[in-house]
């Protein structure tokens, strides 16, 4: 495929490994000053190497499949596991950019970039971090003069009295009809369903809980049709994310299903790219111990800068 331009993909050698660092600063003279603006900047390939959309069909159930060779590279597969879709690339951030992950249109780490996330960082408190994690997807207006990547947020919050969860907003729908809606990644603890037993997240679509009460939708698919599309709030979970935690799983680390009104497409294309890598970012809190109640708490607590 095409080149990448430099800064967006760094080779096998350069990353760290699959487990993301723990800590967001690097010692070190290349280290990115506390007091600097966040360096978000993510080039996609140009050219010939420029894929024709800036999208691809995400099949309803994807396995993330480790290499067993040290490298900060690993694969989101199928239901078959040799069948590498896509290439997911890591950053640890140590020669001075922000800790990122990246998916790649193609099952390597050449092919270009399709959607990246990465820390925000806090202005002024190095040991803390923001509650915000920054997305990186396509421009929403395809635009041939503009390389780069645009930012949503996903933001992390207390739910209750235990819980926690992953706000962001995201297009959804097709072409002119495409409409703005938020979502939530809400934790589901070990055990606590037959579906979860090494625990995970469900994402919930925010705005069917309001459809479900009128009786009533903007696409009509927003009712819940199946015990997998609803929870005790009420709103409908279109996105299963699951943690596999068994010594028979030790490459396969993860489960992202698509359920409800996510498999018949309606939410489009946009939408199904924002799941991935926001279910991505949640990878890389939980490999760092921070996809919790207690680090959103604290970030809940923070002035940082968007």
């Amino acid at each position: 495929m095409g080149n990448i331009a430099d800064g967006a993909l760094k080779d096998a050698t350069d990353k760290g490994p699959i487990a993301p660092p723990y800590t967001e600063e690097a010692s070190g003279s290349n280290s990115q000053p506390t007091d600097a603006p966040p360096d978000y900047h993510v080039v996609v390939a140009t050219g010939a190497g420029r894929p024709s959309s800036p999208y691809r069909p995400f099949p309803p159930v994807m396995h993330a499949r480790y290499q067993w060779k040290l490298t900060g590279t690993f694969h989101l597969c199928d239901e078959k596991p040799d069948d590498r879709l896509f290439a997911v690339s890591t950053h640890t951030g140590f020669s001075g950019e922000l800790p990122r992950v990246m998916l790649h249109h193609g099952p390597s780490d050449k092919h270009p970039v399709l959607a990246a996330a990465c820390e925000e960082r806090p202005v002024g408190k190095i040991d803390k971090y923001s509650p915000n994690s920054v997305i990186q997807l396509p421009a929403l207006v395809p635009n041939t003069d503009s390389e780069e990547l645009v930012t949503e947020i996903m933001q992390a919050h207390t739910v209750g009295e235990t819980g926690v969860g992953y706000e962001f907003s995201v297009e959804v729908g097709h072409g002119d009809k495409m409409t703005r809606e938020k979502f939530e990644w809400r934790k589901t603890k070990k055990g606590s369903d037959g579906e979860f037993k090494e625990g995970g997240f469900k994402l919930l679509r925010l705005s069917s809980r309001h459809a479900q009460g009128s009786n009533s939708s903007n696409s009509g698919d927003a009712t819940c049709s199946s015990n997998e599309a609803a929870t005790e709030d009420g709103y409908e979970v279109v996105a299963l994310f699951k943690w596999n935690k068994t010594l028979m799983n030790l490459v396969h680390p993860f489960e992202l299903r698509f359920v409800g009104s996510a498999l018949s497409g309606s939410l489009g294309e946009r939408w199904g790219l924002m799941a991935v890598v926001t279910a991505l970012r949640l990878w890389w809190l939980n490999a760092g111990f921070r996809a919790n109640r207690k680090t959103a708490a604290v970030g809940e607590g923070g002035s940082y800068q968007a």
